[in-house]
């Protein structure tokens, strides 16, 4: 049986091209199961090194207060107006700068007295600092350290200065006019004391700010009155000169004559040209529908006429006379030429009444322009009359103007100058505390609690991340996913350890409902060692198990499995291929009987029929008697003893040699129907592992069989059903066989074995 060509075995890294999600949380669970026993220990580790190194760690309390801001008030109705007011942003922020700046935090230091407290004095440059230092001048050169100016602060001063920056933090909050001093101490009381004198320097200095500029305003109002003082005292001495010499000081409101009728002219000479304009507009229609031929009768001195409304209901009559007669047919009688002749005669009066209208409209216009002509001309010399006293009352006027504002604005400093009086006793800063610092009870650094969880999380990940490394760079096999994904096959069982003192035989006999007899059930069932039938003829399956190496149990596996099929009612032949070392014969105490060796060099296999229905039989290795065992297996007897064994029995179970560095394996492989392969969980290693696989064709080999599992093993990760194993001990003795012993052929030759009684 070789395989086909163009099937070559694929071993090695054999991963799903598209990885579900679920198999990779399974994967990590799996991973997480085996790394739990270090994850615990890292953890715990962590954690005991996190308390420690906090409980050495000095605390920081927090203290907070915060303040409301406001523009500073101008007046006391100001402060009542901008209380209903929000506050500017720009404003507010402005103001967190200003109480973060060097000189709020050096006023701060003074008035809490900081520059005593250790936190804020200068300390010795350590000597990591002064290497720096060192290294720095000689890149450099040597420089001469700079001399702070005499009138600055000092080094203790600065020192101070630079700590509070780093203990004080200010917040604003959200959008509100609100704003949040937080100071972080050694100390609650120190914490407290910071806080509170933070909000108090910055209170006081808006207060001293407030008071300064009122001062400032109040001086150069001062200043400013003075002045426009004297410019108005001198504005009414120009006024009393000017009445003296223009002889005004008898009648500053009357009024003279002169100006009199020239008031009274000037209204006549308007009402003159408003009526001029409106005689001229008619008159000037009047034209327009003369040469236009147009209805003269519509307009309104025309229709006002009380001669051309008689007229016009004359003709009226007449026409509706007219037109009756027309109706009658009497069109040529002399009633009908009666009427026409007086409607002509009517519509004659009518004309000419339009034409007087419109000669009398034309007098009255130029009676109109010469009364306006009359008018303008006494309007002129009245004007002239008036010349003098005009003049002299424009520039009293001016004068008196000119003084009247230099009152209005004297006035007014006056006020402002009560205001700013007003400013210095009005004491308010525009902040208010709306929460005083309290002293802190528990400190806020360090947060133990979260170096505790962050701690336990770092050693779990790193627990993680070492298993991880471990199963990537190790030589061995941690898991069933692992061997099944590095060797690309199937792992058919997992296979408990025993105790010494226990035989796999024995305990498939005697306790078909132990851990391992189940893990050999599964086994058989994951095999499907099932009987096939190929042209009318009965073929039996032949499992080879072999293995990487030697001392992995695959001579306990190879007896388990085939007692495991015997107990199960097949017929089973057990063969031992292994003719080197021939564990098999030695484990049945077969060592001196005829065997395999002995077929393969021409000997007749007799298969006794006359004895109790076999159950199973076992074949040991034989006497080589000096010879190469790849010799003996390389001839066409094997095939003829396979053929035999594939007709006469259910199972054929070959238990052959190590792979490594041997021909003999590969031999029985070609006359096999599959190869399983046994590894050690404890000791095989995945080069060696993966090398023995390649010596076999993808079709033969059904997969691995893992031995000397851990029972005890919490990962699961050497499960099939994904659970612990149970030890052997707690399901020992659930159903009890008696033992039987191994019965042996009379004529001296191996042969069937019975069932146990």
């Amino acid at each position: 049986m070789k395989p086909a060509e163009g099937n070559e075995p694929q071993y090695g890294h054999v991963y799903p091209a598209d990885k579900s999600f679920e198999e990779a949380l399974r994967e990590f669970l799996s991973l997480t199961r085996r790394s739990l026993a270090l994850m615990i220990a890292l953890c715990f580790l962590f954690a005991s090194v996190t308390i420690f190194i906090t409980q050495c760690m000095d605390r920081i309390y927090k203290s907070s207060t915060q303040l409301m801001i406001e523009r500073v008030a101008m007046s006391p109705i100001d402060f009542d107006q901008m209380s209903q007011q929000r506050s500017d942003n720009g404003y507010v922020d402005g103001q967190v700068l200003l109480i973060s700046s060097s000189d709020t935090l050096a006023r701060v230091v003074e008035r809490a007295n900081l520059m005593d407290e250790p936190s804020f004095q200068r300390s010795e440059p350590s000597a990591l600092r002064i290497t720096i230092n060192w290294v720095k001048s000689l890149v450099h050169g040597q420089s001469d350290p700079i001399a702070l100016p005499e009138d600055g602060p000092s080094k203790e001063m600065l020192t101070a200065v630079r700590a509070l920056e780093d203990a004080v933090s200010l917040s604003r909050e959200g959008d509100t006019n609100i704003i949040k001093i937080d100071a972080r101490a050694t100390s609650p009381e120190l914490a407290q004391r910071i806080a509170s004198s933070v909000a108090d320097v910055y209170i006081e200095m808006r207060i001293d700010g407030r008071e300064t500029e009122a001062r400032q305003l109040s001086s150069w109002i001062d200043a400013r009155s003075d002045e426009l003082r004297s410019q108005l005292n001198a504005a009414e001495r120009d006024i009393t000169a000017y009445r003296i010499a223009n002889h005004l000081v008898a009648m500053p409101n009357a009024i003279s004559v002169s100006d009199q009728q020239l008031t009274e002219i000037n209204a006549e000479l308007i009402r003159a040209r408003a009526d001029l304009a409106q005689k001229r507009a008619s008159y000037e229609r009047f034209q327009e529908l003369q040469a236009e031929n147009g209805d003269l009768t519509s307009l309104p001195e025309v229709q006002n006429s009380e001669i051309v409304m008689a007229l016009r209901a004359s003709l009226l009559d007449l026409q509706l006379r007219e037109q009756e007669a027309t109706q009658n047919g009497r069109t040529e009688t002399a009633r009908t030429t009666q009427l026409q002749q007086q409607l002509a005669l009517v519509e004659q009066q009518l004309n000419d009444e339009v034409l007087r209208e419109a000669a009398v409209l034309l007098n009255e216009t130029q009676a109109l322009e010469n009364r306006v002509r009359i008018l303008a001309t006494a309007l002129e010399q009245a004007g002239g009359q008036s010349d003098l006293e005009t003049q002299s009352a424009l520039e009293l006027n001016d004068l008196e103007r000119v003084a009247e504002a230099y009152r209005l604005r004297y006035e007014r400093y006056l006020n402002n100058a009560g205001v700013a009086n007003e400013l210095i006793a009005f004491a308010s800063s525009g902040t208010q505390i709306i929460s005083v610092a309290s002293r802190p009870v528990f400190p806020v650094y360090p947060p133990t609690k979260i170096f505790l969880v962050l701690s336990i999380l770092a050693g779990a990940a790193l627990a993680l991340v070492i298993r991880l490394l471990r199963d990537t760079l190790s030589d061995d096999f941690s898991s069933i996913e692992q061997v099944e994904h590095i060797t690309g096959c199937r792992v058919l069982a997992v296979l408990p350890e025993l105790d010494r003192n226990l035989s796999p035989r024995d305990v498939i006999k005697n306790e078909p409902f132990s851990p391992f007899s189940e893990a050999m059930s599964v086994l058989r069932e994951n095999l499907r060692v099932r009987i096939h039938k190929v042209g009318g003829e009965t073929w039996a399956p032949v499992v080879l198990v072999t293995s990487a190496g030697e001392c992995v149990g695959k001579t306990s596996i190879a007896s388990s499995l085939a007692e495991s099929a015997s107990a199960g009612g097949q017929r089973v032949l057990l063969v031992d291929g292994d003719l080197r070392y021939a564990g098999l014969s030695e484990l049945y105490d077969f060592d001196e009987y005829e065997g395999l060796c002995d077929i393969l060099r021409g000997d007749e296999w007799l298969i006794e029929d006359d004895g109790p229905e076999a159950v199973l039989s076992v074949v040991p290795a034989g006497d080589l008697k000096g010879r190469q065992p790849t010799d003996c297996l390389a001839k066409p007897y094997l095939g003829r003893f396979i053929k035999r064994a594939r007709q006469a029995y259910d199972l054929v179970v070959i238990d052959g040699p190590p792979v490594a560095n041997l021909a003999d394996c590969k031999i029985l492989a070609e006359e096999c129907s599959q190869v399983v392969m046994v590894m050690n969980q404890k000791d095989s290693k995945r080069r060696s592992f993966l090398q023995s696989m390649r010596q076999f064709s993808a079709d033969k080999l059904s997969g691995v069989v893992v031995n000397f599992a851990d029972p005890k093993d919490m990962s699961a990760g050497w499960s099939m059903s994904g659970g612990a194993m149970t030890t052997y001990g707690s399901s020992a003795q659930l159903y009890h066989l008696h033992t039987a012993e191994l019965k042996r052929n009379q004529s001296g030759r191996p042969g069937q074995i019975g069932r146990p009684e």
